[in-house]
């Protein structure tokens, strides 16, 4: 079998397909993880299955080994399969390691240099190889809705109550378990040097008396002792300028706003709409911020984020904040981004509640317009950022 035919199978193997979702959901490249991993060639445990299928395989199939790494090692986007084969695999005593990288660099094979091929190494490779190399980084929500499994009670939109809950970098520790983070979660820090997300930060920070609810999908659990944050000291980090939040920004029964990126053409739309508590009979504001990427084609689909407070103005004080993301049909979503008078306006939600697909949320307190603003903009990429500021900065 061709190293490639062989590749692809190993892609869509059910050993692969059971654990890609969790592999998405960490979102790092695996060959860069594991050539950087101090431990080297040690594979993660919810891994090992698949690496000892490959195994299995290599040999039933019986594969050229040559081919196969040179096959990677050439088609490697990352060039990690090289550096992977050059460290993890023991040369004959009589080659130097620059001798050994050298031969590699040149031929891309390895049997010539080794006594024995390391099978576990090989396996580890292809399995960085075809996590990196040989799969879709961008998921359909209508693909996730429907597999995931909740074996806690959740709400209408599928969080769950998880107070008390450890928050770390890529996951969090909750019920004696590890999950790592939906895919669509920002993970965005504060500070590079963190030890938890950005946004649960916030929330641990600056909160207290309420509940905190989360996406948790049993398919992205470990046991805790297995749990391991793969981010590192990040680049990407929070920004917060200057806040504004002036009272004239919300008036009337709807307020529609919407700032664009003159560089980019993107949008981001807010929309304010006043409700009454049905309790209370106090009155509130629902607040919505949306992102709305410039898209000129109607085909495939567009995803979106999608955040929403409840503000009480005569408390001065939100109830409810939520972090959401929205999935449209490319045509829908055309029409809704240039707000076409005879189409679907620009404040039109999703066309069903699944592709209304919510992250996380705060309920059941009372949370303060700074903690608020701070939510929204480390839930928000950098460009957004500065159009919420100027949207919040009207007079």
């Amino acid at each position: 079998m061709e190293s490639e035919l062989f590749l692809l199978k190993m892609s869509e193997s059910k050993e692969c397909q059971e654990i890609m979702y969790k592999r998405l959901a960490i979102r790092m490249r695996m060959g860069l993880y594991y050539a950087m991993k101090p431990e080297r060639g040690c594979i993660d445990p919810f891994m090992i299955p698949f690496r000892d299928y490959i195994i299995n395989q290599i040999q039933e199939c019986n594969i050229d080994v040559d081919m196969l790494l040179k096959y990677m090692i050439e088609n490697d986007s990352s060039h990690c399969s090289y550096f992977l084969a050059i460290t993890l695999f023991k040369p004959k005593k009589e080659l130097s390691s620059m001798d050994f990288m050298s031969l590699i660099d040149k031929q891309k094979i390895i049997t010539p240099f080794v006594d024995a091929v390391d099978m576990e190494v090989l396996a580890l490779i292809v399995v960085s190889f075809v996590f990196d190399n040989l799969y879709e980084s961008k998921i359909d929500i209508r693909e996730i809705v429907g597999k995931e499994e909740f074996i806690y009670s959740t709400n209408q939109y599928g969080l769950t109550n998880v107070n008390g809950a450890i928050f770390k970098k890529d996951g969090l520790i909750f019920d004696g378990k590890g999950y790592y983070y939906n895919l669509f979660t920002n993970k965005t820090m504060l500070s590079p040097y963190d030890k938890m997300v950005g946004f649960a930060k916030i929330i641990k920070d600056e909160t207290d008396n309420c509940d905190i609810l989360y996406r948790i999908d049993e398919r992205l659990s470990v046991p805790e002792a297995e749990y391991y944050d793969y981010t590192g000291v990040p680049f990407a980090k929070f920004r917060g300028p200057n806040f504004s939040f002036q009272k004239s920004n919300l008036t009337g029964k709807k307020t529609i706003i919407v700032h664009i990126d003159e560089n980019t053409s993107d949008k981001l739309l807010m929309v304010i709409k006043q409700g009454v508590d049905q309790k209370t009979n106090e009155e509130f504001w629902h607040i919505e911020i949306e992102t709305l990427p410039y898209r000129n084609i109607a085909n495939g689909y567009v995803i979106t984020t999608f955040l929403h407070g409840m503000y009480y103005p005569q408390k001065d004080r939100f109830s409810h904040i939520d972090y959401t993301q929205n999935q449209y049909n490319g045509d829908v979503y055309l029409q809704k981004y240039t707000d076409s008078q005879n189409g679907i306006p620009i404040d039109q939600y999703t066309e069903t509640r699944d592709l209304h697909y919510k992250i996380w949320c705060i309920e059941n307190g009372e949370f303060t317009k700074e903690t608020w603003y701070k939510l929204m903009i480390v839930s928000l990429p950098e460009i957004y950022q500065v159009l919420l500021n100027e949207m919040l900065s009207l007079n």
